[in-house]
């Protein structure tokens, strides 16, 4: 350890060791049988963190950018490790975890309980998987993009709608059991369309909770299907994320509001489910070009 480095247990610490008076970034995000974490330090003096062995489940690390590097002491030796952008690493919680930060770092985390995992590999069609591999080291921009996406701000703002965090969830749940499980499972191939009979269903349970939040597991369970194989079904019929069908679906109600009523525009945000009236104006924004407020004009004059 360097002798700058501040001994463990001087400082706050999170719930991975990190000091948090340290951090520039700081943030979590509960998603489907996992917790995202954001942590960065543009400084990044040297520090030890450590974390005795536990029974948590798994840590999964991702480097948003390179420069990092840490000595990870193993019970009878230690290794350096240096990170480049989208560098993963995987370790169990139930090891002791001892290592020397060096550089400034920006990592996105996700932690997995056992029983998330078990549930993971069940909906992704994997029931064989039953733990996660230990590695550190190799890229995996698959996983960088999913985890970008999820932490991505649009106007000083994190997207926090439901539908869109679980999505993301599954997504990157599955990709990780597939990636780095100890098993493997019969995936569902592709190519498969939803019925006419589903589609109907999913929009009938739409229209019905526009206002509300809706989870994959809820659409996949209107279809009778497993997560995996509905999320890879709802892209090939509709040519779209759940998210991003259920925000068009939103914007549709709105255009209709805006046009033929004279509703104010937050009582419009909300019916459409809609966080508040400024989400809904970058939404219709980014969907219509023009603000609601002036693309009502320009239809009622």
């Amino acid at each position: 350890m360097d002798a700058s480095a501040a001994p463990v247990g001087t400082q706050p610490r999170d719930s991975l060791g990190c000091s948090l008076d340290r951090l520039d970034d700081d943030r979590m995000i509960e998603g489907r049988d996992m917790v995202f974490y954001r942590k960065r330090s543009a400084l990044g003096p040297p520090e030890r963190v450590a974390t005795p062995a536990n029974g948590r489940g798994y840590l999964i690390g991702l480097s948003f950018a390179g420069g990092h590097k840490r000595r990870v002491h193993g019970a009878h030796h230690s290794k350096v490790q240096e990170f480049a952008s989208s560098s993963i690493y995987v370790r169990n919680f139930a090891d002791d975890y001892k290592a020397d930060l060096s550089g400034s770092f920006d990592f996105a985390l996700l932690e997995i309980g056992r029983g998330g995992l078990d549930r993971i590999a069940d909906a992704a069609n994997l029931a064989a998987v039953s733990e996660l591999r230990s590695l550190a080291g190799p890229a995996d921009p698959v996983l960088g993009g999913l985890l970008c996406a999820l932490f991505a701000r649009v106007d000083g703002r994190t997207d926090r709608s439901a539908l869109f965090v679980d999505q993301l969830s599954v997504a990157i749940g599955m990709h990780v059991v597939r990636q780095y499980g100890n098993g493997r499972g019969d995936a569902a191939v592709g190519g498969r369309r939803l019925s006419q009979r589903c589609q109907a269903k999913i929009r009938d349970l739409v229209r019905d909770r526009l206002d509300g939040e809706l989870t994959v597991e809820e659409l996949a369970a209107t279809c009778n299907l497993s997560q995996a194989t509905f999320l890879r079904a709802f892209r090939e019929t509709l040519g779209s994320t759940p998210y991003r069908w259920l925000l068009n679906q939103r914007i549709e109600k709105a255009r209709d509001l805006l046009q033929f009523t004279q509703t104010p525009l937050s009582e419009i945000a909300a019916a459409c489910g809609f966080s508040d009236q400024s989400h809904f104006t970058r939404a219709f924004v980014q969907a219509a070009g023009a603000t609601p407020r002036l693309w009502r004009r320009s239809r009622q004059a």
